[in-house]
């Protein structure tokens, strides 16, 4: 079957379709206005690095509408289905006048849940209206969607750390119950001397992360209770690179029930020569979830608060190249009040405090409801 997708915006939807194997997709057509040429370009990228034939047609504009027609009528020849998904109003009316008239299946995908709407026909793929669309973005042709590449990742889904994350555990169980012991070893591990031992020591009242220091085997601590990290991964690790390998193994746990097709730590990325970085990307029936990881304390009075600005940096972040992410901030310290209704307001999913020791099934909330 030839796919004709339209593209007036950049969602996965206007290809996942042809990724399902069940509707038998062998090409697809992008169908665009002049000024989305290169976000249609971006995606033909996509599917011709997962093997799929795709070119990009240039339609004229829906103020011709007739004119248009005539121009989906020549492309809507043989095995073709229409997916309006990314559609204009003018470009789906047209497309669902056409498909009833020649009788061509033509379908949408529900943004949020991922599901699939026959419109029109369909029956004979075996497919209904409420099937899950088949779920095989990997981050990267996902970004790519977006025109952005990914330069680094630091630990994947499919290769994690098994001994970081077990140790990670034990520093998520420890933050629950003192978040300034955790806080305390972010900034020792980030201000180190020319020696790259800690410029301060480690206090002797710290009893739980000594001792747990001590046994880790990423450390050396000498005499007067200074730190040095055995190298950088190490460094990485207990600078606050733990909680995000402690949550890359939450999501872990949730795979084989939640339709998880790609997750990654340290994610990298590169959108018009513009680098960001993610703490946690996460792959969620064909949706991008973002988690933002904080281990340093706040600098409110009493070590209460998560900080305003790391809101509105995450809420920047999901939407950086026309991101449609979800956001969640993951922090040692509970939020205020009036951080908790920023974060509602802007859509940001919280995980602080002591929600920590309930991680995985507010991840699963979160990831299921989207």
């Amino acid at each position: 079957m030839h796919l004709l997708a339209f593209v007036n915006r950049v969602e996965s939807d206007i290809i996942t379709p042809a990724l399902d194997r069940r509707f038998g997709v062998s090409q697809v057509s992008l169908l665009c206005h002049r000024s989305e040429l290169g976000l249609a370009t971006d995606i033909a990228g996509v599917c011709r690095s997962l093997h799929l034939p795709a070119n990009v047609v240039t339609l004229v504009a829906d103020t011709q509408p007739l004119a248009l027609r005539q121009q989906l009528a020549a492309l809507a020849q043989g095995a073709v289905a229409f997916n309006i998904s990314a559609a204009s109003p003018v470009q789906a009316a047209l497309a669902y006048d056409l498909a009833r008239e020649r009788q061509l299946p033509l379908l949408s995908i529900a943004p949020h849940s991922d599901r699939l709407i026959w419109l029109l026909g369909g029956e004979h793929t075996g497919l209904r209206t409420g099937s899950d669309i088949a779920d095989g973005l990997t981050l990267a042709a996902y970004f790519a969607l977006y025109g952005s590449r990914i330069e680094h990742i630091h630990y994947r889904l499919a290769q994690r750390p098994q001994r970081l994350e077990a140790l990670a555990a034990g520093l998520a169980a420890l933050a629950v119950q003192r978040p300034a012991a955790l806080s305390l070893l972010n900034r020792l591990c980030n201000d180190l001397d020319a020696r790259q031992f800690s410029r301060h020591p480690l206090p002797h009242g710290e009893r739980a992360l000594r001792h747990w220091l001590a046994g880790c085997g990423l450390v050396d601590i000498d005499q007067a209770g200074h730190v040095r990290c055995h190298d950088a991964s190490a460094r990485f690790f207990l600078g606050g690179g733990w909680l995000e390998v402690w949550l890359l193994s939450q999501v872990a746990a949730l795979q084989p029930t939640l339709p998880i097709s790609d997750a990654a730590v340290g994610v990298k990325v590169v959108h018009d020569g513009v680098a960001n970085e993610y703490d946690v990307a996460i792959l969620c029936n064909n949706q991008l979830y973002l988690v933002e990881c904080k281990t340093t304390a706040p600098t409110a009075l009493h070590q209460r608060g998560i900080g305003l600005d790391n809101l509105f940096k995450l809420d920047s972040a999901a939407s950086l190249g026309g991101l449609h992410a979800r956001a969640m901030l993951a922090t040692l310290y509970p939020a205020t009040e009036s951080e908790a209704a920023r974060a509602q307001a802007q859509g940001i999913a919280l995980l602080s405090g002591p929600a920590l020791a309930h991680a995985q099934p507010v991840l699963r909330q979160w990831l299921h409801t989207g």
